[in-house]
């Protein structure tokens, strides 16, 4: 055939060419879909969940026999937690809100609604559902809002 004085034939390119054209176009896309999918399984790694960021610690209890509990709590986390709207439970029932008491040493900025990084408070809970027996020990879960649970362990009718 030919179109403008130049000759054409029906050949295509050679099969070797074709060979190599295609085992580039399977490594390339082989590339692509590997720095895809560290990138995407680095960002799901690198974020950590809720309860990394939530750190309060019961630094003592009270639990005479016959009592209310009081929780002795501080945030050592790097967060603010609301705990005016926390989930208690003692044993396993949930528990109405405690009161708050403001410990006396906290550093400046500290509130019961502003729960913040340093800051102590005592929660006196009133147990409700549940007759403790005298030396039990009863598994205290405080759930936040935020979906951290924060676990301890308090002895009835002793106090440390």
């Amino acid at each position: 055939m030919t179109i403008m004085g130049k000759r054409f034939t029906n050949r295509g390119i050679s099969t070797i060419i074709a060979a190599l054209l295609l085992i580039a176009i399977a490594i390339a896309a082989g590339v692509l879909l590997y720095v895809f999918s560290m990138g995407l399984i680095g960002s799901l790694q690198g974020s950590g969940g809720q309860q990394t960021k939530d750190q309060i610690i019961m630094e003592a209890y009270q639990w005479p026999a016959g009592g209310t509990l009081t929780l002795n709590l501080r945030n050592t986390g790097a967060t603010s937690a609301d705990l005016t709207k926390a989930d208690y439970y003692v044993g396993g029932v949930a528990q109405a809100l405690p009161t708050y008491a403001m410990n006396s040493n906290n550093p400046s900025g500290c509130a019961t609604t502003t729960f913040g990084p340093g800051c102590g408070a005592a929660a006196t809970v009133t147990i409700s559902g549940l007759t403790p027996s005298s030396g039990v020990a009863y598994v205290i879960k405080i759930g936040l809002t935020d979906g951290g649970v924060m676990s301890y362990s308090a002895v009835y009718g002793t106090s440390s």
